[in-house]
């Protein structure tokens, strides 16, 4: 039997970019002959709030072997990551580099973190910010990037003909406190007057596409992040972004294509909420033009066929080759 990838997915079914990932991430590795299941806890769990078919078994049904498998597990698993599968080589796949300490002391001992562990050959990050986080702090670790995709299907510009209906998107449950102090602020202002405010909750990958298709501004809240997945889609789906790239957003999220404000600056994000508005109320097809180019841009940038190619070097590069008897899969809280 051919080498195996196990990817170790928490059990949460509401929509996660980084979840979304873990399940493409086993889909580019079957179809190019590499067998890969993803790994959630509880039997029969598989997440339901976009369409799949990736194959998904419990932990107590994976058996990875050591010398020939490959268990990649998230970087949320915490101190204890390097224990799961005793034998199995390991390769954290860190979605967000600044979870990395949670678990931890504030003052850990040198070479005593999962990533020293012995079985952990390396880390895959998802952004330049992210990657510079892991290399600086851990000068000895193999760290590899990926590229997320963007599905073209999903994320473009509908072209209609008409100007933009001036609908502003967020999600609510990224720092809902700023979502609210800035959303009121810009109310008391006079500047939502013809403005339609859309929490985007609730709804599938496919409902959330088609909201931030026909919406004008999306206002970023989260921070700090891994490579933010709404403001990109919202970018490429033409919305005008506003508000924090989350520092690993800064790889695409910029001045040029978008409008970064410092995190946790509520009166700078209402202030360049406003400015936005009025500029769209007084040029709305130049403004718009500016998100076309954006969009393009990061469609560009953003293929799946980059996100195949990364997450095959990223992973199959860790895959030994050496047959020997499977270990039971045991989680760790």
């Amino acid at each position: 039997m051919e080498p195996r990838a196990y990817f170790v997915c928490p059990d949460t079914d509401v929509p996660s970019g980084g979840v979304r990932v873990v399940y493409r991430a086993v889909d580019h590795c079957n179809d190019a002959g590499i067998p890969a299941v993803v790994v959630h806890d509880q039997p029969g769990f598989a997440c339901t709030w976009f369409e799949h078919a990736t194959p998904v078994v419990c932990a107590a049904q994976a058996a990875p072997v050591p010398g020939r498998d490959l268990l990649v597990v998230p970087e949320v698993y915490g101190p204890r990551l390097g224990e799961i599968a005793p034998g199995v080589r390991k390769v954290v796949f860190n979605q967000n580099a600044y979870n990395t300490f949670h678990g931890y002391d504030h003052v850990t001992a040198p070479g005593t973190t999962a990533y020293d562990h012995p079985e952990v050959a390396g880390a895959v990050c998802v952004s330049d910010d992210n990657a510079a986080y892991l290399r600086y702090a851990f000068p000895h670790l193999d760290v590899r990037r990926i590229t997320y995709q963007l599905d073209p299907a999903l994320w473009f510009v509908e072209e209609t003909g008409a100007p933009r209906p001036r609908r502003l998107t967020y999600m609510p449950r990224k720092h809902a406190d700023q979502a609210g102090q800035v959303l009121n602020i810009l109310s008391q202002r006079g500047a939502l007057r013809d403005v339609e405010v859309v929490p985007l909750h609730g709804m599938n990958e496919r409902e959330v596409a088609a909201a931030q298709r026909s919406s004008l501004v999306f206002l970023s809240f989260g921070y700090p992040e891994g490579c933010p997945f709404p403001p990109k889609e919202a970018m490429a789906a033409g919305c005008l972004v506003v508000g924090y790239h989350g520092m690993g957003g800064r790889d695409y999220f910029t001045h040029e294509h978008g409008y970064p404000v410092p995190q946790g600056d509520i009166v700078a994000f209402a202030r360049q909420v406003e400015e936005v508005l009025d500029a769209h109320r007084a040029d709305p097809a130049g403004l718009e033009a500016r998100a076309r180019t954006a969009s393009a841009a990061i469609r560009a940038r953003y293929t799946p066929d980059a996100e195949r190619r990364s997450i095959l070097e990223a992973f199959g590069r860790h895959l030994p080759g050496a047959a020997a008897p499977g270990v039971p899969l045991v989680t760790v809280a």
